[in-house]
Protein backbone atom coordinates (compact mmCIF):
# COMPACT_ATOMS: atom_id res chain seq x y z
CA UNK A 1 0.00 0.00 0.00
CA UNK A 2 1.24 3.47 -0.92
CA UNK A 3 1.02 5.87 2.04
CA UNK A 4 0.97 9.63 1.55
CA UNK A 5 0.90 12.66 3.83
CA UNK A 6 -1.84 15.12 2.86
CA UNK A 7 -1.63 18.89 3.38
CA UNK A 8 -4.88 20.85 3.34
CA UNK A 9 -3.06 23.90 4.74
CA UNK A 10 -5.93 25.37 6.78
CA UNK A 11 -5.84 28.34 9.09
CA UNK A 12 -7.19 26.60 12.18
CA UNK A 13 -7.67 29.61 14.43
CA UNK A 14 -7.69 33.39 14.20
CA UNK A 15 -4.13 33.83 15.50
CA UNK A 16 -2.58 31.48 12.93
CA UNK A 17 -1.04 33.23 9.92
CA UNK A 18 -0.70 31.92 6.35
CA UNK A 19 3.09 32.14 6.73
CA UNK A 20 2.93 29.86 9.78
CA UNK A 21 0.75 27.37 7.91
CA UNK A 22 3.18 27.26 4.99
CA UNK A 23 6.21 26.88 7.27
CA UNK A 24 4.52 24.07 9.19
CA UNK A 25 3.62 22.35 5.92
CA UNK A 26 7.17 22.56 4.58
CA UNK A 27 8.60 21.17 7.82
CA UNK A 28 6.02 18.36 7.81
CA UNK A 29 6.84 17.29 4.25
CA UNK A 30 10.57 17.21 5.01
CA UNK A 31 9.89 15.09 8.10
CA UNK A 32 7.51 12.82 6.18
CA UNK A 33 10.32 12.08 3.74
CA UNK A 34 12.65 11.09 6.59
CA UNK A 35 9.94 8.87 8.06
CA UNK A 36 9.47 6.91 4.83
CA UNK A 37 6.17 8.23 3.53
CA UNK A 38 5.78 7.42 -0.15
CA UNK A 39 4.30 10.77 -1.15
CA UNK A 40 2.98 14.14 -0.02
CA UNK A 41 -0.08 15.89 -1.41
CA UNK A 42 -1.15 19.54 -1.50
CA UNK A 43 -4.77 20.66 -1.80
CA UNK A 44 -6.18 23.48 -3.89
CA UNK A 45 -8.83 25.79 -2.43
CA UNK A 46 -9.59 29.49 -2.67
CA UNK A 47 -10.93 32.45 -0.71
CA UNK A 48 -11.45 30.93 2.77
CA UNK A 49 -9.39 29.85 5.76
CA UNK A 50 -10.12 26.23 4.82
CA UNK A 51 -6.88 26.37 2.82
CA UNK A 52 -4.21 28.95 2.06
CA UNK A 53 -2.94 26.81 -0.84
CA UNK A 54 -4.25 28.49 -3.97
CA UNK A 55 -1.59 26.76 -6.11
CA UNK A 56 -0.71 23.15 -5.25
CA UNK A 57 1.65 23.05 -8.23
CA UNK A 58 3.60 25.97 -6.78
CA UNK A 59 3.73 24.23 -3.39
CA UNK A 60 4.89 21.03 -5.09
CA UNK A 61 7.76 22.88 -6.76
CA UNK A 62 8.75 24.54 -3.48
CA UNK A 63 8.88 21.25 -1.57
CA UNK A 64 10.58 19.42 -4.44
CA UNK A 65 13.54 21.76 -3.99
CA UNK A 66 13.73 20.90 -0.29
CA UNK A 67 13.45 17.10 -0.56
CA UNK A 68 15.20 14.34 -2.49
CA UNK A 69 13.11 11.17 -2.61
CA UNK A 70 9.49 11.64 -1.58
CA UNK A 71 6.97 11.88 -4.41
CA UNK A 72 4.92 15.07 -4.50
CA UNK A 73 1.84 16.41 -6.21
CA UNK A 74 -1.47 18.24 -6.14
CA UNK A 75 -4.53 16.53 -4.71
CA UNK A 76 -5.98 17.96 -6.68
CA UNK A 77 -5.62 20.59 -9.38
CA UNK A 78 -9.22 21.80 -9.79
CA UNK A 79 -8.83 21.70 -13.55
CA UNK A 80 -12.01 23.63 -14.48
CA UNK A 81 -10.58 26.68 -12.67
CA UNK A 82 -7.39 26.70 -14.78
CA UNK A 83 -6.48 27.17 -18.41
CA UNK A 84 -5.10 23.73 -19.33
CA UNK A 85 -2.44 25.17 -21.62
CA UNK A 86 -0.79 26.69 -18.55
CA UNK A 87 -1.28 23.49 -16.52
CA UNK A 88 0.34 21.26 -19.15
CA UNK A 89 3.42 23.51 -19.22
CA UNK A 90 3.70 23.56 -15.43
CA UNK A 91 3.29 19.78 -15.27
CA UNK A 92 6.11 19.49 -17.80
CA UNK A 93 8.27 21.78 -15.69
CA UNK A 94 7.65 19.71 -12.56
CA UNK A 95 8.45 16.50 -14.44
CA UNK A 96 11.78 18.10 -15.37
CA UNK A 97 12.54 19.62 -11.96
CA UNK A 98 11.66 16.46 -10.01
CA UNK A 99 12.03 13.54 -12.45
CA UNK A 100 10.18 10.44 -11.33
CA UNK A 101 8.80 12.18 -8.25
CA UNK A 102 5.75 14.02 -9.55
CA UNK A 103 2.20 12.71 -9.08
CA UNK A 104 -0.76 14.46 -10.70
CA UNK A 105 -4.19 14.65 -9.14
CA UNK A 106 -7.00 16.33 -11.05
CA UNK A 107 -10.61 16.92 -10.10
CA UNK A 108 -13.79 18.77 -10.92
CA UNK A 109 -14.07 20.83 -7.74
CA UNK A 110 -17.37 21.35 -5.96
CA UNK A 111 -17.40 24.65 -4.04
CA UNK A 112 -19.90 27.09 -5.59
CA UNK A 113 -18.21 30.24 -4.26
CA UNK A 114 -14.91 29.37 -5.97
CA UNK A 115 -16.57 28.89 -9.36
CA UNK A 116 -18.59 32.07 -8.94
CA UNK A 117 -15.51 34.16 -8.13
CA UNK A 118 -13.60 32.72 -11.11
CA UNK A 119 -16.61 33.18 -13.40
CA UNK A 120 -16.77 29.46 -14.27
CA UNK A 121 -20.03 27.55 -14.68
CA UNK A 122 -20.21 24.99 -11.87
CA UNK A 123 -22.73 22.89 -13.83
CA UNK A 124 -20.24 22.51 -16.69
CA UNK A 125 -17.28 21.45 -14.55
CA UNK A 126 -17.17 17.83 -15.71
CA UNK A 127 -17.25 18.83 -19.37
CA UNK A 128 -14.57 21.46 -18.78
CA UNK A 129 -12.38 18.89 -17.04
CA UNK A 130 -12.81 16.49 -19.97
CA UNK A 131 -11.49 19.09 -22.41
CA UNK A 132 -8.67 20.07 -20.07
CA UNK A 133 -7.73 16.42 -19.75
CA UNK A 134 -7.65 16.09 -23.56
CA UNK A 135 -5.26 19.04 -23.74
CA UNK A 136 -3.04 17.67 -20.98
CA UNK A 137 -2.74 14.30 -22.69
CA UNK A 138 -2.10 15.82 -26.10
CA UNK A 139 0.51 18.29 -24.88
CA UNK A 140 2.45 15.81 -22.77
CA UNK A 141 2.39 13.08 -25.44
CA UNK A 142 3.23 15.20 -28.49
CA UNK A 143 4.88 18.41 -27.25
CA UNK A 144 2.21 20.45 -29.02
CA UNK A 145 -1.42 21.47 -28.55
CA UNK A 146 -4.10 22.18 -31.11
CA UNK A 147 -7.65 22.06 -29.77
CA UNK A 148 -11.06 23.21 -30.95
CA UNK A 149 -13.66 22.54 -28.31
CA UNK A 150 -16.64 23.99 -26.51
CA UNK A 151 -14.68 25.54 -23.65
CA UNK A 152 -11.17 25.95 -25.09
CA UNK A 153 -9.92 26.91 -28.53
CA UNK A 154 -6.16 26.69 -28.91
CA UNK A 155 -4.36 27.22 -32.22
CA UNK A 156 -1.39 25.03 -33.15
CA UNK A 157 1.01 25.71 -30.27
CA UNK A 158 4.41 24.07 -29.67
CA UNK A 159 5.53 23.42 -26.10
CA UNK A 160 9.10 23.75 -24.84
CA UNK A 161 8.86 20.66 -22.63
CA UNK A 162 7.52 17.25 -23.62
CA UNK A 163 7.10 14.77 -20.77
CA UNK A 164 5.32 11.50 -20.03
CA UNK A 165 1.96 11.58 -18.26
CA UNK A 166 2.75 11.24 -14.55
CA UNK A 167 0.90 8.77 -12.33
CA UNK A 168 -2.67 10.07 -12.34
CA UNK A 169 -5.18 10.38 -9.48
CA UNK A 170 -8.78 11.47 -10.01
CA UNK A 171 -11.28 13.15 -7.65
CA UNK A 172 -14.90 13.30 -8.73
CA UNK A 173 -18.02 11.14 -8.74
CA UNK A 174 -19.01 11.54 -12.42
CA UNK A 175 -19.22 7.99 -13.87
CA UNK A 176 -18.04 9.24 -17.28
CA UNK A 177 -14.88 10.72 -15.74
CA UNK A 178 -14.34 7.60 -13.65
CA UNK A 179 -14.67 5.43 -16.75
CA UNK A 180 -12.07 7.53 -18.50
CA UNK A 181 -9.89 7.24 -15.41
CA UNK A 182 -10.15 3.46 -15.60
CA UNK A 183 -9.01 3.47 -19.22
CA UNK A 184 -6.14 5.85 -18.35
CA UNK A 185 -4.95 3.75 -15.40
CA UNK A 186 -5.82 6.52 -12.91
CA UNK A 187 -6.43 5.98 -9.21
CA UNK A 188 -9.77 7.37 -8.01
CA UNK A 189 -9.69 9.29 -4.73
CA UNK A 190 -12.44 9.20 -2.09
CA UNK A 191 -12.67 10.74 1.35
CA UNK A 192 -13.65 8.41 4.16
CA UNK A 193 -14.44 11.44 6.31
CA UNK A 194 -15.68 10.48 9.75
CA UNK A 195 -17.16 7.20 8.51
CA UNK A 196 -16.05 3.78 9.71
CA UNK A 197 -14.67 1.67 6.89
CA UNK A 198 -17.91 -0.28 6.38
CA UNK A 199 -19.86 2.95 5.82
CA UNK A 200 -17.36 4.02 3.13
CA UNK A 201 -17.93 0.87 1.05
CA UNK A 202 -20.71 2.52 -1.03
CA UNK A 203 -18.21 5.20 -2.11
CA UNK A 204 -15.83 2.49 -3.29
CA UNK A 205 -18.69 0.63 -4.97
CA UNK A 206 -19.63 3.71 -7.02
CA UNK A 207 -16.09 4.09 -8.31
CA UNK A 208 -15.74 0.35 -8.86
CA UNK A 209 -18.95 0.17 -10.91
CA UNK A 210 -17.64 2.84 -13.27
CA UNK A 211 -14.24 1.14 -13.55
CA UNK A 212 -15.71 -2.26 -14.32
CA UNK A 213 -18.14 -0.76 -16.84
CA UNK A 214 -15.06 0.67 -18.57
CA UNK A 215 -13.49 -2.79 -18.77
CA UNK A 216 -11.48 -3.15 -15.55
CA UNK A 217 -11.21 -6.85 -14.65
CA UNK A 218 -8.81 -7.01 -11.69
CA UNK A 219 -9.71 -8.23 -8.22
CA UNK A 220 -9.62 -4.71 -6.73
CA UNK A 221 -9.66 -1.36 -8.46
CA UNK A 222 -6.86 1.05 -7.60
CA UNK A 223 -8.29 3.29 -4.89
CA UNK A 224 -7.02 6.18 -2.81
CA UNK A 225 -8.66 6.86 0.55
CA UNK A 226 -8.37 10.09 2.53
CA UNK A 227 -8.30 9.63 6.33
CA UNK A 228 -7.97 12.09 9.24
CA UNK A 229 -5.57 10.95 11.98
CA UNK A 230 -3.66 12.29 14.96
CA UNK A 231 -1.21 10.28 17.08
CA UNK A 232 -0.64 11.33 20.69
CA UNK A 233 -0.66 9.88 24.19
CA UNK A 234 -1.56 13.26 25.69
CA UNK A 235 -5.31 13.41 26.51
CA UNK A 236 -5.40 17.20 26.16
CA UNK A 237 -3.82 17.05 22.69
CA UNK A 238 -6.18 14.26 21.67
CA UNK A 239 -9.19 16.34 22.78
CA UNK A 240 -7.94 19.39 20.87
CA UNK A 241 -7.43 17.22 17.79
CA UNK A 242 -10.97 15.83 18.10
CA UNK A 243 -12.33 19.37 18.45
CA UNK A 244 -10.34 20.37 15.37
CA UNK A 245 -11.66 17.39 13.42
CA UNK A 246 -15.24 18.35 14.26
CA UNK A 247 -14.49 21.92 13.17
CA UNK A 248 -13.05 20.55 9.90
CA UNK A 249 -16.15 18.44 9.29
CA UNK A 250 -18.36 21.49 9.79
CA UNK A 251 -16.24 23.57 7.43
CA UNK A 252 -16.20 20.87 4.76
CA UNK A 253 -19.99 20.68 4.79
CA UNK A 254 -20.43 24.48 4.88
CA UNK A 255 -18.23 24.93 1.81
CA UNK A 256 -20.93 23.21 -0.25
CA UNK A 257 -23.27 26.13 0.47
CA UNK A 258 -23.85 28.74 -2.22
CA UNK A 259 -22.50 31.34 0.21
CA UNK A 260 -20.15 29.82 2.81
CA UNK A 261 -20.45 31.13 6.39
CA UNK A 262 -17.31 33.23 6.76
CA UNK A 263 -16.06 36.46 8.27
CA UNK A 264 -13.70 37.76 5.64
CA UNK A 265 -11.81 34.57 4.81
CA UNK A 266 -12.28 32.99 8.25
CA UNK A 267 -14.85 30.18 8.18
CA UNK A 268 -17.41 30.07 10.97
CA UNK A 269 -17.90 26.72 12.69
CA UNK A 270 -21.59 25.95 12.06
CA UNK A 271 -23.00 22.78 13.68
CA UNK A 272 -24.81 20.37 11.39
CA UNK A 273 -27.63 17.95 12.04
CA UNK A 274 -26.43 14.57 13.26
CA UNK A 275 -22.84 15.67 13.85
CA UNK A 276 -20.77 13.48 16.17
CA UNK A 277 -19.75 14.62 19.61
CA UNK A 278 -16.13 15.22 20.56
CA UNK A 279 -16.44 12.23 22.89
CA UNK A 280 -17.58 10.01 20.01
CA UNK A 281 -14.61 11.14 17.94
CA UNK A 282 -12.22 10.43 20.81
CA UNK A 283 -13.64 6.92 21.02
CA UNK A 284 -14.01 6.05 17.33
CA UNK A 285 -11.77 8.26 15.17
CA UNK A 286 -8.08 7.40 14.61
CA UNK A 287 -7.03 9.93 17.23
CA UNK A 288 -4.91 8.85 20.21
CA UNK A 289 -2.23 6.26 20.82
CA UNK A 290 -0.20 4.76 18.00
CA UNK A 291 -1.67 1.34 18.81
CA UNK A 292 -5.24 2.65 18.48
CA UNK A 293 -4.55 4.54 15.25
CA UNK A 294 -2.74 1.57 13.70
CA UNK A 295 -5.59 -0.77 14.64
CA UNK A 296 -8.24 1.48 13.04
CA UNK A 297 -6.23 2.10 9.87
CA UNK A 298 -5.42 -1.59 9.49
CA UNK A 299 -9.14 -2.35 9.78
CA UNK A 300 -9.81 0.25 7.07
CA UNK A 301 -7.28 -1.48 4.81
CA UNK A 302 -8.83 -4.92 5.35
CA UNK A 303 -12.35 -3.66 4.60
CA UNK A 304 -11.72 -1.21 1.75
CA UNK A 305 -8.69 -2.98 0.21
CA UNK A 306 -7.39 0.29 -1.18
CA UNK A 307 -4.03 0.79 -2.82
CA UNK A 308 -3.32 4.31 -1.55
CA UNK A 309 -3.79 5.90 1.88
CA UNK A 310 -3.73 9.69 2.16
CA UNK A 311 -3.37 10.66 5.83
CA UNK A 312 -4.11 14.16 7.10
CA UNK A 313 -3.43 15.49 10.58
CA UNK A 314 -3.19 19.26 10.18
CA UNK A 315 -6.58 20.01 11.71
CA UNK A 316 -5.70 20.18 15.42
CA UNK A 317 -4.70 23.84 15.64
CA UNK A 318 -1.79 22.81 17.87
CA UNK A 319 1.60 24.53 17.50
CA UNK A 320 4.23 23.12 15.18
CA UNK A 321 6.09 21.19 17.90
CA UNK A 322 3.21 18.88 18.91
CA UNK A 323 2.11 18.49 15.28
CA UNK A 324 5.57 17.34 14.17
CA UNK A 325 5.80 15.06 17.22
CA UNK A 326 2.48 13.49 16.24
CA UNK A 327 3.70 13.07 12.66
CA UNK A 328 6.88 11.40 13.90
CA UNK A 329 4.81 8.94 15.95
CA UNK A 330 2.65 8.28 12.90
CA UNK A 331 5.67 7.52 10.74
CA UNK A 332 7.69 5.62 13.34
CA UNK A 333 4.98 3.56 15.06
CA UNK A 334 1.96 3.41 12.74
CA UNK A 335 3.31 3.15 9.19
CA UNK A 336 5.28 -0.08 9.78
CA UNK A 337 2.23 -1.73 11.33
CA UNK A 338 0.04 -0.50 8.48
CA UNK A 339 2.43 -1.83 5.84
CA UNK A 340 2.48 -5.20 7.61
CA UNK A 341 -1.33 -5.24 7.56
CA UNK A 342 -1.42 -4.96 3.76
CA UNK A 343 1.78 -6.73 2.60
CA UNK A 344 0.41 -7.85 -0.77
CA UNK A 345 -0.24 -4.26 -1.85
CA UNK A 346 2.78 -2.64 -0.21
CA UNK A 347 4.87 -0.29 -2.28
CA UNK A 348 8.32 0.64 -1.08
CA UNK A 349 9.14 4.36 -0.75
CA UNK A 350 10.47 6.08 -3.86
CA UNK A 351 14.19 5.56 -4.28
Amino acid sequence: MEIAYFNLMSINHEAESPAEVMAKTTASVQLAEKLGFDAAWFAEHHFTSASVCASPLLMTAHCAALTRHIRLGPAVVVLPLHHPLRVVQEVGMLQTLAPGRFLLGIGTGHQPHEFRSFGVDLAARSAILQEGWDILEQGLATGRVAHEGTHFRIPETPLCIRAPMPPLYLAGADPVLLGRGARAGATPLISQGLRPAEAALPLKAKAEAAYRAAGFTGADIPLGVQRYVFVTDDPAEARQAAEGLLRLARTTLSLRDEVPPRDGVLMRSVPFEGEPSVEWLLENAPIGSAEKVARILAHDARVLRHSHFSLYMGFSGLPQGPVLAALERLGRDVLPALRRAAPSAALSPAA
